[in-house]
């Protein structure tokens, strides 16, 4: 009796001891900060000025309006690129919620060079891009650039939400009407788009064997819903699963599949800098009827043990919020999210260009690509993760 409990106060004390050490990530400890990568607010692509609307000669958060050419910013979702360290992004064509006539729909390809412990620049670098267009004419209603003979989509046709790559495509989920566009990999419009009757679009996946797009849509009260849109017979299938949000302000900012039955959920209110109180991610089985979401990690609460949140090399507003550790990322809008291996996450903020104030309360936010180790492994589908090895 006295050797197992010797033996038991020794697990106690050794658990404690391991806790309380730095860069120690167990299931009992917060998420773990390990990279960290920014696009700045100001960043530009080629392309007619952006932002008229706006105002002329003005400045807003400390971006001057309108943009000269086309603002890099608003993405909300990510993909892996065809190579280690390379990211696919969509952007949103939308300033802060605001649709916009002259911001162009397109998809980026960016190598983050991650600021880790001891390596990485902490850069963000665009290397191609596609604008996203309708010249075929697949889509009925008026656009803004319909007369043209590249018919280029804008923020004020649709408002892309979330991207899945099948094959050589893309579907874009958009929310302004609902519906789902697809695109050939140089972002021309290969169909009329499906609309989406059902609710509020919060988010899009695709199945490990690409055969079926999992659409979660918001019905009203706290609930939302799943369907499975099966590509081959193009029909929908309602899934068992119904989320529950925790509280009746928050949404779901972005999901993901990692299987063929789990998905990740980014879930928040819309909150930011200081007044952000939500933001969180859940793991969720969407095919066995349970309502149970499991934490990942609290994206206000992430430990941060070496410092990277911090280093100099990024140049910090001198106001910047939630750099310390914790580290906070308490951004209004988080729709991005993607795994990088078995225990570690990407995610990237709709900056909601020129008018996101989430990290400092005086200056526009850029793009902050942020990796966080979870609290405890994910399975997540081979499938899912061959272009990031």
């Amino acid at each position: 009796m006295n050797t197992r409990r010797a033996a038991f106060v020794l697990g106690v004390l050794v658990t404690a001891l391991l806790v309380s050490l730095p860069g120690v990530v167990s299931a009992q400890t917060r998420a773990q900060l390990t990279g960290r990568a920014i696009l700045p607010s100001n960043y530009l692509n080629d392309g007619p000025p952006a932002g008229v609307a706006l105002g002329k000669g003005a400045l807003i958060n400390g971006v001057k309006i309108p943009f000269d050419s086309q603002p890099v910013g608003s993405i909300t979702a990510i993909l892996p690129g065809a190579y280690p360290g390379t990211w696919v992004a969509l952007t949103s064509g939308q300033f802060g919620g605001q649709s916009s006539a002259d911001f162009q729909l397109r998809i980026y390809v960016f190598e983050l060079s991650f600021r880790r412990v001891g390596s990485g620049t902490g850069e963000v670098v665009q290397l191609d891009r596609q604008i996203l267009a309708d010249p075929n004419g697949y889509v009925s209603k008026p656009l803004v650039n319909g007369d043209s003979k590249t018919r280029y989509l804008t923020g004020a046709d649709f408002s892309p939400r979330a991207m899945s790559r099948v094959g050589n495509s893309y579907w874009v989920a958009e929310e302004m009407t609902p519906a789902l566009l697809r695109f050939d990999a140089y972002g021309k419009l290969l169909e009329p788009p499906i609309a989406l009757d059902g609710g509020r679009l919060q988010g899009m996946g695709v199945t490990p064997n690409e055969s079926a797009l999992i659409i979660a849509q918001h019905n009203g009260g706290r609930g939302i819903t799943f369907r499975a849109f099966n590509l081959t017979t193009r029909s929908f299938e309602a899934l068992a699963t119904t989320y529950n949000l925790d509280r009746d302000a928050d949404q779901v900012g972005g999901m993901t599949m990692i299987n063929n039955d789990e998905a990740m959920i980014i879930e928040l209110d819309s909150g930011e800098n200081r007044r952000a109180a939500f933001k969180k991610v859940f793991l969720i089985n969407l095919r066995n009827g349970s309502s149970a979401k499991t934490p990942l990690a609290d994206l206000l609460n992430v430990e941060d043990p070496n410092g990277i949140a911090v280093d100099p090399i990024f140049n910090n507003a001198r106001d910047a919020f939630g750099l310390s550790n914790p580290f906070k990322y308490p951004y209004r809008s988080i729709a991005a999210i993607y795994p990088s291996d078995e225990q570690s996450i990407v995610i990237a903020n709709n900056n909601l260009v020129p008018y996101g104030l989430g990290r400092s309360a005086s200056t526009a936010d850029g793009t902050e690509y942020i990796q966080v180790q979870l609290t405890q492994p994910i399975s997540v589908d081979p499938a899912f993760l061959r272009p990031l090895r």
